[in-house]
């Protein structure tokens, strides 16, 4: 059998208070003048899912109203466009991240060649923006349409 010494360095920094076992310093990620201009200005995920005779195009975003919404349409080409205006307080509160903090959003969807975008709808329930757009089997022309958010 075969030892094998091992050499222990002790951070003299450390100091084990029974609480945490972490070394280091809490660091805040950012405050609110370094807060990265995408969090104010952002590109939120979409889904889109195909059903038979439909697409249902989902977009998370949380803290807005139904008439924050733009939605506009070019042949098969959705422009999503939401603006928030925040309170004062909101911006009186100390927050240490605000991860929800959409101020502009923005979007660009290129949609399948069979959506027929000039008759969407769209709803806005619990955070999510539902957009549903009817498929068709004829070409679609290259019209500007809107879409109302109920």
């Amino acid at each position: 059998m075969q030892l094998q010494v091992i050499t222990v360095v002790k951070n003299p920094k450390y100091h084990y208070t029974g609480a945490s076992i972490y070394p280091g310093i809490y660091q805040p990620v950012f405050t609110r003048e370094q807060e990265p201009i995408q969090v104010k200005n952002s590109k939120p995920p979409v889904n889109i899912i195909e059903f038979p005779d439909y697409y249902q195009i989902e977009m998370p975003v949380p803290g807005f109203q139904n008439n924050n919404f733009f939605i506009k349409t070019q042949g098969c080409s959705l422009l999503i466009v939401a603006r928030k205006e925040f309170s004062n307080a909101i911006e009186e509160a100390h927050y240490h991240l605000h991860g929800f903090r959409y101020q502009y959003i923005t979007r660009n969807i290129d949609l399948p060649h069979d959506a027929d975008t000039e008759f969407g709808t769209a709803e806005y329930k619990n955070g999510v923006l539902y957009i549903y757009v009817y498929k068709t089997s004829c070409p679609m022309q290259n019209n500007q349409n809107f879409i109302i958010v109920y």
